[in-house]
């Protein structure tokens, strides 16, 4: 028989792929168009070809006409070659694509150097009415830092006797620009085309060319790989800042909504003192020598305005001086801001670019290079193009909504930093690239709607990967998109990628292919399984594993087409009768943790202007609507928002209780971070009627990393496993049911120390533990007394539970009854050990 599933809450889909893909009945819903948009993508049966196609011609269409803006000069001389498609002839020196009117440019195509990254700086205005003059927001001066590899040899100098090491490359992230060596750095040479150098010490000249072509030579030996740290820096001058006005009195630009003339002023402006530091060494000191003009250089004090603390000066907290040379007043970054009634100006200051011809010499950093943004004159041309066409034909392809009101955008404070509609999060190059390829996706007279759809799916996530607030990972050495936190996080520092670029993160073309291998899944689904895994059933074929931790399978099972999306409130499923469903697959909201509609609203925009004239009823209002949504939103909500969350839940979980068949199954993940939140979900789970038969902690679907990249606070989730509870509850004591639940966790006893031998950890055991004693409550919920007419809580069950698994556990460390509570968990935590992973800590 076939199993009739209905996913009632679509976290992101994936269970209802999986139960299409299993060949069950699946039936989804969500109150959130852009939820309802996301898995209808995912979902959609449409043709790999068609969505090729048009992409095909989206590129086409934009790639010539925006490709000029990305172009770049390599540092070590290698410039690019702009070639005539038709005649396949190369332009002279001199061709300069920026000067072609927009329907020329498309004619020809680029070769050689390309940006991967522009970095960013936002300025506070001086808010002094004799001042105005505006300071780049730079906590630091170091803005990127690299650990490279390269081949080398050492050598004793035949002329001076000291050793030191050839390096067969020059490992340098910026070349041309300054370059300071730490003393501890061992002296070093560096290899030319000719394969040769000198001594560091004496000067004198050696060459060996073999070990320059081949890595290994008579002379030196094979080379040794040898790691270098470097960190680029930026110089003092630019961080000086600049006036409000130019030479002439003209103002400057660089604001959300500024005329391009006068923004092309300031980031000219902006250009002429740019200059790097690069450094090399570990153990960065707090001040370097600069090589050129000898004077000493902070690589720790950016512009920050600074506090005095025991440890020294430190930067305060969002708040900068004024770098004026006769001013240097101090001020709240956003106080300034909200004085100026506009969004602080950003200007850029580094771009991130590749050279493959530096790649194919074998360069260290793979051909890539930083070089200061020098040159602006793409970036002005981008400008006025904007202006010229914002209002003209990309008229509609771009959002010119305010900001909705929201806790995530209001209560933050978002339209206080000058961020009063969503269009003001990017700059005029990343509008003009979005509204056109939304603008050839929307009007292409080719496609079917079915591959419009699709390719818009790719388009919601490149706009996450497109906007001022997406971030560089320094560690990583890569971008960091939008929404890494569940929030409108603004950056000081953000950056922007290149569309049709086809190295770095995000890109539009990295979007499109996750698309097309997305559609190619549908159609032949695979699932990864771990080395670790295979090596426990075979360890021969584990062998077969030639890189990697984990291989792809093909489970020869295709994504079928029995899936029913709707979008509307999962307290109401009118569409599903009484008793209709088999299965229940839920992911509950967290509580206040994510703000899924106010977030949503980013993309609702862009989106909702294209997909109303197909979806009038899903997207017909100006934002995701909001009354509904199963949220704790103080904003919102105020002081009844927990118990507001908690009747929404209550009122899904009854409706999930209404279509389920007798003997069906709910099932629903949750993070446990802290108790709150999951006594909320279980409270109204168990008010809905619904009693728990099993849980199953499971690794959670991401590692989190640095707070700036996640939020932490959880690393694992706990699958439960619920069923319909058909009659009234017994009434039983707290000491009778303790008894039972005592009794039935020491029966499973010998089961989880298999388990535990098999490599469980005790964290989650304990957590097994727990849901095996909060199914027994929950099966008597309502009606577990303390003592006649006391009744025993939710709340005080899991204290309860808790203490009842520290005394059935077996020797080790029993705390004081009466130790308070972060004694007691210390003590049970770190019984006979020094260390606990944080995964495991947190199940604790």
């Amino acid at each position: 028989s076939r199993l009739k599933v209905a996913d009632i809450f679509m976290g992101g889909g994936t269970t209802l792929v999986e139960a299409a893909r299993l060949g069950m009945n699946a039936r989804g819903n969500d109150l959130n168009p852009m939820a309802w948009f996301v898995v209808k993508s995912e979902l959609a049966a449409v043709r790999r070809e068609d969505v090729e196609a048009l992409l095909g011609r989206v590129n086409d269409e934009v790639f010539g006409a925006i490709r000029p803006y990305y172009a770049q000069t390599c540092p070590r001389g290698h410039g690019g070659v702009w070639i005539e498609k038709a005649s396949g002839r190369e332009m002279p020196a001199g061709f300069d694509p920026l000067t072609l009117p927009l329907s020329s440019r498309k004619a020809y195509a680029y070769r050689g150097p390309e940006l991967i990254y522009t970095f960013w700086a936002k300025h506070g205005p001086c808010q002094a009415q004799d001042c105005g003059h505006r300071t780049p927001l730079i906590s630091a001066p170091v803005f990127a830092t690299k650990t490279m590899t390269v081949t080398a040899w050492q050598r004793d100098c035949s002329s001076c006797g000291q050793s030191f090491d050839v390096e067969r490359y020059a490992a340098r992230m910026a070349p041309g620009e300054a370059y300071v060596v730490l003393e501890s750095e061992k002296a070093h040479a560096v290899m030319d085309e000719e394969g040769r150098y000198e001594c560091p010490n004496c000067g004198a000249r050696h060459e060996d060319l073999k070990a320059r072509l081949t890595g290994e030579s008579v002379i030196l030996g094979k080379g040794e790989n040898k790691k270098v740290e470097l960190s680029l820096v930026l110089a003092p001058e630019w961080l000086k800042g600049a006036p409000r006005v130019d030479g002439q009195g003209l103002p400057m630009g660089g604001r959300p909504g500024d005329d391009a003339a006068s923004t092309s002023r300031w980031y000219e402006a902006r250009a002429r003192t740019l200059s790097f530091i690069e450094i090399r060494g570990s153990g960065l000191p707090s001040e370097v020598i600069h090589p050129v003009t000898g004077k000493k250089v902070s690589t720790t004090v950016g512009t920050s305005a600074m506090r005095q603390t025991a440890g020294g000066a430190q930067p305060k907290k969002s708040s900068f001086a004024c770098q004026e040379s006769t001013c240097g007043r101090e001020w709240d970054v956003l106080e300034a801001v909200r004085g100026s009634g506009r969004a602080g100006p950003m200007a850029p200051f580094a771009y991130h670019a590749h050279c493959p011809e530096c790649e194919a010499a074998g360069d260290p950093y793979s051909g890539r290079y930083f070089v200061p943004a020098r040159d602006v004159r793409g970036l002005s041309a981008a400008e006025m193009e904007w202006e010229a066409r914002r209002s003209a034909d990309l008229a509609g392809y771009w959002p010119e909504d305010p900001i909705s009101e929201g806790w995530k955008t209001h209560k933050w404070g978002i339209p206080d930093h000058g961020y009063t509609h969503y269009w003001k999060m990017f700059n005029s190059r990343q509008l003009l690239v979005l509204s056109q390829i939304l603008k050839a996706i929307a009007s292409d007279a080719s496609s079917p709607w079915e591959a419009k759809e699709a390719l818009l799916g790719a388009f919601q996530q490149y706009v996450r990967n497109q906007n001022l607030l997406c971030f560089w990972n320094e560690g990583a050495d890569k971008m960091e998109p939008h929404f890494s936190g569940n929030n409108y996080s603004l950056k000081s520092r953000p950056i922007e990628n290149n569309v049709f670029g086809k190295l770095g993160r995000g890109h539009w073309l990295a979007c499109a292919e996750g698309l097309v291998e997305s559609i190619a899944w549908r159609a032949s689904p695979w699932e990864r399984v771990t080395k670790t895994e295979v090596s426990r059933l075979s360890k021969d074929l584990a062998k077969q594993f030639k890189q990697g931790k984990s291989l792809r399978v093909q489970v020869g099972d295709a994504v079928l087409d029995r899936v029913s999306i709707t979008c509307g409130s999962s307290t109401e499923l009118a569409s599903v009768g009484d008793g209709a469903v088999d299965m229940v697959i839920t992911d509950p909201p967290f509580s206040e943790l994510v703000q899924y509609s106010e977030l949503s609203d980013f993309f609702y925009v862009w989106l909702s202007p294209i997909l109303r004239k197909v979806y009038p009823d899903v997207f017909g209002g100006d934002y995701t609507p909001k009354a509904l949504e199963a949220v704790e939103n103080p904003y919102r909500q105020g002081a009844d928002a927990k118990a507001f969350y908690q009747r929404i839940l209550t009122g899904c979980w009854r409706e999930a209780f209404r279509i389920l068949k007798p003997g069906g199954i709910l099932a629903f993940t949750f993070h446990h971070s802290e108790d709150g939140p999951w006594v909320q979900v279980l409270e109204s789970l168990f008010e809905a009627g619904f009693y728990l038969e099993a849980t199953y902690p499971i690794r959670g679907d991401e590692s989190k990393g640095d707070a700036q990249f996640g939020s932490m606070k959880v690393e694992y989730d706990i699958i439960h496993v619920c069923r319909k509870r058909m009659g009234d509850p017994e009434p039983i004591s707290w000491a009778k049911l303790r008894k039972r639940i005592s009794d039935d966790v020491k029966q499973i006893s010998d089961l989880l120390d298999q388990h535990q031998e098999g490599g469980l950890p005790k964290a989650d055991l304990e957590v097994i533990r727990r849901g095996k004693a909060l199914e027994y409550f929950s099966k008597h919920y309502g009606k577990v007394y303390v003592e006649k007419g006391q009744p025993f809580s939710l709340k005080e069950a899991l204290t309860g539970i808790r203490q009842l698994l520290d005394d059935e556990s077996e020797g080790g460390v029993v705390p004081p009854v009466l130790a308070e509570p972060y004694t007691r968990q210390f003590l049970r935590i770190f019984d006979g050990t020094t260390a606990v992973p944080r995964d495991q800590l947190l199940k604790y």
